[in-house]
């Protein structure tokens, strides 16, 4: 019982940035959606050639490299002259959901143009940046402790494992329904649905955090003039290899998984069943290492968890076709990968404060900018290559594949993200900034914070 009291009161202490991280279920709807559908809607639904998927997977990487540096700048002046992140979240909003529902609309539409597709994606990607880069930059204002930021990334963790559940039960079986001359209908409808919760949730968000840059110790003037990139130094390389990691090699098991299913285990609809394993096993994985981080490193933890997602996915290539043990291994696969993307965002905030006790200037927002480039781009890179790589191996839609095409699949899915892993440990051993460390430089920073006050008063 004083557990529970103890955990009550957390919570109770913590509503305002679980109104802050309840924006993660939003922001997954649309990442979820597009992960685990977009290369299946434009090669099975649409009837897009591989190598076209392929180039304009690169068009979306060249778009996001710009994007989210520009968002990051935008959203620095926005700060600077009074208009704060929360506010810029809530302008950008609409104009995003209604790019993402008219995606879903295209096959409704009979649209299958080449350019057009590419406008809306970047228009898409645009959008979104506007308001990924802002409310990825909060975090490190709506709390200023090391363990407390474990705490949040969990909950947006939480979050955007909620979000997947209704990727794997609504959106993803929507691709292979046995009614197809009622799919493009469903598709703008589910489309629409998501566009609201997106809506809704982000709202939310912003409105919890509205007054996030005055709840902590007050910032020092973020670096002006042009900063496009973080101070390059140790710390901001290894968390932005462990992000190039996270946004391609690990995500290449999800992204090919309706493409295995159909082709390799031959049971379509066997997807939705792992991508909902993924998903509650990420809840249960979020709740472990929101426990696990008040008694031990950020760093530890994430080296932890690219440790379990890789055994995990070994043992689900082991597996074969017994659907049982595959599940199994999908639940121990999701658990790591609760932590893989749960725990970057809280080193990163701290990263920020050290970067700050070094050069005494905070670039926070060009830190998740930068960070959220190296990630989505990955992404994308990721999709480009699975397409690229399908039509290089002869993958025609709806088919029996041949054996390299299957071949090719499997070392996709299950070889890419467990060498990422590998890496992305060996770095992580070698990155020490605790709880401890960070407290000392905390304090430090507090201390210069306050002096340059007194003498600006003065």
């Amino acid at each position: 019982m004083p557990d529970l009291r103890a955990c009550a009161a957390q919570l109770k202490n913590d509503r305002h940035v679980i109104g802050y991280a309840s924006g993660n279920f939003g922001k997954a709807i649309f990442l979820g959606s597009i992960d685990v559908t977009l290369l299946f809607l434009l090669t099975d639904i649409i009837g897009m050639p591989a190598r076209a998927v392929s180039l304009l997977m690169l068009i979306v990487f060249l778009g996001d490299l710009a994007f989210d540096i520009g968002a990051g700048v935008l959203a620095c002046h926005a700060e600077r002259r009074g208009i704060g992140y929360a506010r810029l979240i809530a302008l950008c909003v609409l104009p995003c959901a209604c790019a993402f529902g008219a995606l879903y609309a295209l096959p409704l539409l009979q649209a299958d143009s080449f350019g057009l597709i590419a406008t809306l994606l970047l228009l898409l990607r645009a959008a979104y940046a506007l308001i990924d880069v802002p409310h990825n930059s909060l975090l490190a204002r709506v709390t200023v402790d090391s363990h407390a930021r474990g705490r949040v990334s969990g909950y947006r963790t939480l979050f955007s494992a909620s979000a997947s559940i209704v990727v794997a039960t609504v959106i993803a079986p929507s691709m292979h329904g046995p009614a197809a001359s009622a799919a493009p209908v469903r598709l703008a409808w589910l489309g629409l649905g998501a566009g609201v919760l997106f809506c809704a949730t982000l709202l939310a968000a912003a409105w919890s955090s509205r007054a996030a840059g005055q709840a902590g110790v007050p910032a020092p003037r973020q670096a002006g003039a042009s900063p496009w990139w973080p101070k390059p130094d140790r710390l901001f390389g290894a968390i932005a290899l462990v992000a190039l990691v996270t946004g391609f090699a690990i995500p290449m098991f999800g992204k090919t998984l309706l493409y295995l299913c159909t082709y390799v285990l031959h049971d379509a609809g066997f997807a939705g069943r792992v991508l909902l394993t993924l998903a509650l096993s990420g809840i249960a994985g979020a709740t472990l290492w929101i426990a696990l981080v008040r008694r031990h490193d950020k760093t530890t933890l994430l080296a932890l968890s690219h440790g379990v997602a890789a055994t995990g996915i070994v043992l689900f290539a082991c597996a074969g076709e017994r659907q049982a043990l595959l599940l199994a291994c999908a639940a121990l696969a999701g658990v790591g990968l609760a932590g893989v993307g749960m725990l970057p965002w809280g080193i990163l905030a701290d990263i920020v404060d050290f970067s700050e006790f070094r050069y005494r200037e905070r670039r926070e927002t060009v830190a998740f900018a930068a960070i959220l480039v190296l990630l989505k781009a990955g992404g994308a890179a990721a999709l480009a290559t699975i397409g690229w790589t399908l039509a290089q191996l002869g993958y025609v839609p709806g088919a029996v594949q041949t054996p390299a095409v299957v071949l090719g699949l499997k070392a996709l899915a299950f070889g890419v993200p467990v060498l990422g892993s590998a890496l992305a440990i060996l770095v992580l051993l070698r990155l020490d900034i605790g709880h401890a460390l960070h407290a000392r430089v905390r304090r430090v920073n507090g201390v210069r914070r306050q002096a340059c006050a007194h003498q600006a008063c003065a």
